[in-house]
């Protein structure tokens, strides 16, 4: 992260589209998948250019589904913009500027750019530019599931859909299968049936080169609380990555 914050969960509407405002500066934010009916409205309002295919809610897997093609468009609409951003020229005021203006102080790729504002124009000058495009990262879309709120749904006339497919887990299922390489950001209190789904996604484990594609990040309010959840965690091989307060 080039950041030194990040922008959390601030209800249901207001951070449920935040990536495709700030994570081309490189900012990352937290998506919250609770709702998805709204994440259905919002790929139908943000799916301009690009194929929209409705996933009814009576669909086989719908709330997984949703939250997957969802989270994809995001990442499809993030990296595009990140892309047209790194295209532009270095002229002052404009989107390319913004982003390492906004980078803090001590950062080297911010004291990179000042120092090639020094630089006189020329093929050094070129080759600076391109050498801080290369180093440029995009703001992560991480997703938060509160680990508590997970109701077991019922079908009409057929009872209980079964334990995979209550809104957290079915929520955590969206996440694995989507294509962001980001963090799952776990919050109020632990959920024993949700954190033993996660062993079921290789994601969540180191590759061969020892990268996680997806991590775990827990929101917890003391060390009592924290040490209990990543020890069940790490009994199960899954890596805790931070922990937020």
């Amino acid at each position: 992260m080039i950041h030194k914050f990040h922008i959390p969960v601030l209800g249901l509407g207001f951070s449920i589209d935040t990536p495709l405002k700030v994570a081309k500066y490189g900012i990352s934010s937290v998506v919250s998948v609770v709702d998805d009916e709204l994440i259905e409205r919002m790929r139908a309002y943000h799916c301009n250019d690009m194929e929209y295919v409705p996933i009814p809610k009576k669909a086989e897997d719908s709330r997984a589904r949703r939250i997957s093609c969802y989270l994809n468009m995001l990442n499809t609409m993030v990296d595009y913009d990140f892309e047209e951003l790194k295209k532009l020229p270095f002229e002052a005021g404009n989107e390319l500027c913004r982003y390492f203006e906004m980078l803090p102080d001590d950062s080297q790729l911010k004291q990179g750019y000042e120092l090639m504002l020094e630089y006189p124009d020329g093929e050094r000058k070129t080759i600076f530019q391109n050498i801080l495009r290369k180093r440029m990262e995009k703001g992560s879309i991480d997703v938060n599931i509160m680990s508590k709120v997970d109701r077991v749904n019922h079908e009409s006339g057929m009872g209980l859909t079964g334990d995979e497919n209550s809104d957290a887990l079915a929520a955590l299922r969206g996440f694995a299968k989507s294509r962001l390489k980001s963090s799952l950001v776990l919050s109020a209190g632990m959920n024993p049936r949700l954190y033993s789904y996660i062993e079921e996604f290789d994601d969540f484990y180191p590759d061969e080169n020892n990268e996680l594609n997806k991590k775990i990040i827990l929101k917890v309010s003391d060390f009592r609380s924290a040490f209990i959840q990543a020890k069940f965690l790490a009994k199960k091989g899954i890596w805790v990555s931070e922990f937020r307060v």
